[in-house]
């Protein structure tokens, strides 16, 4: 992951293609929802099937590319000491919309298991503020999901 962040940064050049930012968007959001799934220091599966569902319905993957993604998601949080290279892409690379989207699918994650521990929602609003999203939006986003999840 941060291989391909790193590439992306270092070559803001036409031979960045596009496919290889839409990739690593696609890390750099994997990722965040496996940190949040591991912030209470237990990884429910439901966690895991409401991660690989939200990832595959947001960036239309079919299984194989899923599987690949949440492989190097995994890596990548493994090897991750700080957040806020990877808030620094999005916030590069999506538009206010699609980052309220991506703390939208960081609270399904969290309401997967049916329980909101203290540190998932630490790390949401860290990524929130990182993210620039004003406070009314990290609120509407934990609203929606739990919405999502009485219907």
């Amino acid at each position: 992951m941060k291989s391909i962040l790193h590439k992306l940064f270092r070559s803001s050049e036409p031979q960045s293609s596009a496919f290889d930012q839409e990739h690593a968007l696609h890390v750099a959001t994997a990722t965040l929802l496996v940190e949040v799934c591991r912030a209470d220091f237990v990884e429910q599966q439901s966690e895991l099937d409401r991660m690989r569902q939200l990832l595959a319905q947001q960036f239309s993957l079919n299984e194989t590319d899923l599987d690949e993604l949440m492989i190097q998601a995994r890596e990548s949080s493994d090897k991750l000491v700080s957040i806020q290279h990877i808030t620094r892409l999005l916030n590069e690379q999506f538009d206010a919309s699609m980052k309220v989207r991506v703390v939208e699918m960081m609270w399904q994650v969290v309401y997967a298991d049916g329980i909101k521990d203290r540190y998932e929602e630490h790390l949401i609003r860290q990524v929130s503020e990182l993210l620039y999203l004003p406070h009314s939006k990290f609120i509407q986003a934990r609203h929606k999901a739990e919405q999502s999840i009485d219907n």
